[in-house]
């Protein structure tokens, strides 16, 4: 059996060697966490949240027995309803601001109250507004056609007081978080489809992008698979998701995927957190019976003395033989 390393000790790690640096620098990782007991997992989610606050890293927890794994949309509807699209808005019209050289600190931040702070016609600050939000916005071509039309106009929605302003957003919030009754809603700013499998994947490279465009360091996607090791759907509580094995092989596939995008993804994290019974080879639901994630992870040393921090794949201690 391969060298155990603490929860925290684990989280210090990846803050330090990972999110600090490369992939704050626009870099992209997948890791997997294999915890032996829920004090440890939930160790490792809490600590990691506190280290994301301190570094200016966006934390979200998807929990698998809340969220279809498999369906990648339903993954990024998650980390969607996590997000205040508002407030990042609100931090892209601060920026615009301050780039023309308006003083938007003190107050609200839309064109009326813009104008009468600097004392300029109203339709100049939003004349000004909109042609630099298309240059940074519309204009950005490393986000999605969608993503960056859908931004646009929250951020417009932002900037204004109007009803058909708040309506725009409200329907945006309503596409990203995967509720809107019916896209028709947005045919006006030329969004034309639902966020769905084909296209989940570079909606969340996106907003991981856009986070970055309004100050943030980068996003860390803690993956919490307990959800998916009951094996009999009567051990799954009410309310809760059960995976037969072929939803369990989607979701695996899905783990593969995330793997082999890091290339495309930046500043993006993600901790693959799983019960230690998901590497059991004997069962038929285990991560290793999969053979393309099982490759991707599998350890090519095993030492069982000292933990290596960097390998794809980790075993946490038990948490009270963890780091104190």
């Amino acid at each position: 059996m391969s060298a155990e390393i603490g929860a925290k000790e684990y989280s210090a790690f990846v803050a330090d060697d990972y999110l600090s640096g490369f992939i704050a620098d626009g870099g992209a990782a997948v890791k997997f966490a294999v915890w032996p007991d829920r004090d440890a997992l939930k160790e490792l989610r809490e600590d990691l949240k506190v280290r994301c606050a301190a570094l200016g890293f966006s934390f979200v927890n998807v929990d698998s027995a809340r969220t279809r794994i498999g369906m990648i949309q339903q993954v990024f509807f998650s980390i969607a309803a996590q997000i205040d699209w508002r407030a990042l808005a609100r931090k892209i019209d601060s920026s615009i601001a301050s780039e023309l050289c308006y003083l938007p600190d003190d107050g609200p931040l839309t064109v009326a109250a813009i104008a009468e702070r600097n004392e300029v016609d109203q339709n100049i600050v939003r004349r000004d507004m909109r042609a630099r939000l298309t240059k940074r916005v519309i204009k950005n071509y490393t986000l999605a056609k969608d993503f960056r039309v859908a931004m646009a106009h929250l951020c417009l929605a932002e900037m204004e007081e109007d009803a058909l302003g708040k309506q725009s957003g409200a329907s945006i919030l309503d596409w990203l978080h995967g509720e809107l009754r019916l896209i028709s809603a947005l045919k006006e700013m030329q969004i034309y489809q639902r966020i769905g499998r084909h296209n989940a994947r570079v909606m969340l490279t996106s907003t991981a992008r856009w986070l970055r465009l309004a100050g943030d360091a980068g996003l860390l996607i803690f993956l919490d698979l307990s959800g998916m090791a009951p094996s009999r759907r009567g051990a799954v509580a009410e309310g809760e998701l059960y995976y037969t094995r072929a939803a369990l092989f989607d979701a695996y596939e899905v783990l593969r995927q995330f793997i082999d995008a890091t290339d495309e993804m930046e500043g993006v994290m993600i901790v693959v957190a799983a019960p230690a019974a998901m590497l059991d080879e004997f069962s038929n639901r285990s991560m290793f019976q999969y053979r393309a994630l099982s490759n991707r992870i599998r350890d090519d040393v095993h030492d069982r003395l000292h933990a290596n921090p960097y390998a794809p794949l980790v075993r946490l201690a038990p948490s009270h033989r963890g780091e104190a």
